[in-house]
């Protein structure tokens, strides 16, 4: 029996769910090979598939929190204060009624004094406005609400500006069903600690669910992030997890000394995988090149996880060099913007996918910068404004 469900995983962790209304086609995929699906998540990953009438869902709690399972659209923390008061909001209206964006800023601004929250949100300011407003969209992209009608000015501008909105019937999914007092929780790895209850961490199924959890949820996993058990488990079991992968997923896996990863084929590269169709991914492999041909042009030494270090001052003339020698490889965003504001984007992209860790003085390179490199052509006679890479290389 043919087992490959790459099409099927690859949008359940491509996706926060599919819902049958907007991505009808996937969701009746999903539907049809759900028992596939969910022997391979039972198995390997231990989370929950829920299969509703109206979506389908893949809760991917990850081994150890990091900055990528975050909501890539939001800035801050009090971002996520306001969608968290706006599910409040929704939590009792039903599918189909509909509210005011005047009513609702009333609310969360009353909801946030009763709570006595350290931040209470004034309209006035520009800030609070445009935190609620990446809430709405966050919304609006998961169909949790649909807009019907706004003003001509809108909410960023002025907090006199309206709009109508539309419930969906799906916000209080959003927020997994815990099995516990989530107020004994703290921090993010109280919330992991919470998941395995009483069982034995580094042992058995679980150890298991976390190595696997460790590849598809992150871009790279490197040696110090695992426990004991796990570098053992990958370390006795490794061929067992690239066939695993392959046959399931037709996903390549790499596994070294330091280092663990799997390849995406590139058929079915999604938005959160990289490469990706973002200019800035481009860049990345750009730079990712300058900065290996550096480290041995400087024979920089690795230490024991075959990483190096650079300080921001290099990192910056680096950026600059391939700015200058590739602009025709970046699209007008990251022309026209400063050096600073440049570097400061591309690092946390960087960090944010494993590339790099920016300590206080230095930037530490992980061993995954030589595996995803940028290959260009002269293209002398070109009369196009911008060109995309050739093609990335994985080495």
């Amino acid at each position: 029996m043919d087992n490959n469900i790459e099409q099927e995983m690859n949008l359940l962790l491509s996706n926060f769910w599919i819902t049958k209304e907007e991505q009808k086609d996937a969701y009746y995929l999903l539907k049809r090979n759900q028992n596939k699906v969910r022997e391979f998540v039972s198995k390997n990953l231990g989370n929950k598939l829920i299969i509703h009438d109206r979506f389908i869902k893949l809760e991917k709690i990850p081994t150890i929190p990091k900055a990528t399972f975050g909501i890539s659209s939001f800035i801050d923390s009090f971002d996520y204060v306001m969608l968290f008061l706006f599910l409040l909001y929704l939590e009792d209206k039903t599918r189909g009624e509909k509210f005011i964006l005047s009513s609702l800023i009333e609310y969360i601004k009353n909801t946030a004094i009763t709570l006595e929250l350290n931040h209470i949100p004034d309209w006035n300011y520009p800030n609070n406005r445009k935190s609620l407003i990446r809430a709405i969209d966050y919304l609006l992209d998961l169909h949790v609400i649909t807009l019907k009608d706004q003003d001509s000015k809108s909410f960023q501008d002025t907090a006199l500006a309206d709009a109508l909105y539309e419930v969906t019937g799906l916000a209080n999914y959003i927020v997994p069903a815990f099995d516990y007092d989530i107020y004994d929780c703290k921090t993010a790895e109280d919330f992991l600690k919470k998941e395995w209850g009483d069982q034995t961490e580094e042992k058995g199924d679980i150890r298991r669910y976390k190595v696997y959890r460790h590849l598809l949820y992150s871009p790279a996993t490197t040696k110090d992030e695992l426990s004991e058990s796990e570098e053992d488990y990958i370390k006795k079991m490794h061929k067992t997890i690239q066939k695993e992968l392959m046959e399931n997923l037709s996903m390549d896996t790499e596994i070294t000394r330091n280092l663990a990863f799997i390849f995406a084929s590139e058929d079915t590269i999604q938005k959160d995988y990289f490469p990706n169709q973002k200019n800035i991914s481009d860049l990345i492999l750009l730079i990712n090149q300058k900065i290996i041909t550096y480290k041995e042009i400087k024979k920089l030494p690795l230490n024991e996880q075959e990483c190096f270090s650079i300080t921001y001052v290099e990192f910056e003339q680096l950026l600059k060099e391939v700015k200058e020698e590739k602009a025709i490889y970046f699209g007008k965003k990251f022309l026209d913007v400063t050096l600073n504001k440049l570097q400061e984007e591309i690092l946390d992209y960087m960090q944010a996918f494993h590339f790099i860790k920016k300590e206080e003085s230095m930037i530490l390179c992980y061993p995954l910068i030589k595996r995803y490199i940028g290959k260009t052509k002269e293209n002398k006679d070109v009369k196009v404004e911008q060109l995309e890479l050739e093609e990335a290389l994985y080495v």
